[in-house]
């Protein structure tokens, strides 16, 4: 990256990548299509759309293209990330994964530590939205 990460840098740094697609278009559409769209995004993070990332970041809020954190829904993917592997020195963890959710409108997909071919997706909800996520959730069962 240029310019490099300052030496003192302790952390993640990363930026969002992303798709757009209507409900309907989205409901429609195949899982390999989305994937597909997916790959495409992931694929055009450069040097180039970092800088601009950054400068609309930095750059005044009011008219901003970038709309609220709280009006997307992001999807992460930490499936290279195998929480589970962690050895605490007395064999391998049976499970181990964040606590919390660095943001909570993410939904962060990691390796399942039981299935090879599984994921497991791990949804961060605020506090006052887990009433309503549970009552969803459950009526769909």
């Amino acid at each position: 990256m240029r310019p490099a990460l300052p030496k003192c840098f302790s952390g993640n740094a990363y930026v969002l990548a992303s798709i757009m697609m209507a409900m309907g278009e989205l409901e429609d559409a195949s899982h390999e299509c989305i994937i597909e769209k997916i790959r495409e995004a992931k694929n055009k993070v450069n040097q180039e759309y970092v800088r601009s990332y950054v400068e609309a970041l930095e750059g005044p809020q009011q008219g901003s293209s970038l709309p609220p954190l709280k009006e997307l829904t992001l999807v992460s993917d930490w499936t290279r990330m195998p929480f589970h592997n962690i050895d605490f020195f007395h064999g391998k963890a049976t499970y181990a994964c964040p606590l919390a959710t660095p943001l909570p409108q993410v939904a962060y997909f990691m390796q399942s530590p039981t299935d090879n071919f599984g994921v497991d997706i791990r949804i961060g909800l605020e506090p006052e939205n887990i009433t309503a996520f549970s009552h969803c959730f459950l009526s769909m069962a």
